[in-house]
């Protein structure tokens, strides 16, 4: 066992840090509303004042165009974490490494629904059925 872990390369070490952070990333995304409901914003103030978006806004679950645009932002923000984790994830560690890949398109997919829903997470928590996780990580097992 010590010796597989030895063998990591430094690309997949990249690889975890970068699935990692967009794990966390989407999962703020995600429970913005709740946080607020708890007093809590986790989305960086110098980019809510940038698109002027107040603590208020969001504690108040004030859904605005501006909020919607900061909101865009932070998803593609994360879309570009997954797009170059997986970019350093070399071809013949694809099988490998397949509970990440699974875990990436699940995270992915709640992104696409997130901005499909209009990025309404002040007064939402968008999920996905297990039915559709379940087929998610099948898809995503299989060709990998």
């Amino acid at each position: 066992m010590f010796l597989q872990l030895a063998q990591i390369s430094f690309n997949a070490a990249a690889l975890f840090q970068l699935l990692g952070l967009a794990f966390q990333l989407t999962n703020i995304i995600r429970d913005v509303g709740e946080d607020a409901r708890k007093d809590r914003i986790y989305i960086p103030s110098d980019e809510m004042q940038r698109f002027g978006v107040s603590t208020a806004d969001v504690l108040n679950a004030r859904h605005t165009e501006n909020f919607s645009r900061l909101i865009k932002i932070q998803v593609r923000r994360v879309e570009n974490c997954y797009a170059e984790a997986l970019a350093a994830l070399p071809a013949e560690d694809r099988r490998a490494q397949r509970p990440g890949l699974v875990m990436a398109a699940i995270y992915r997919t709640l992104l696409e629904e997130i901005g499909r829903d209009g990025y309404r997470v002040l007064t939402r928590r968008t999920t996905l059925t297990p039915i559709r996780k379940l087929w998610i990580a099948w898809k995503t097992w299989v060709s990998a």
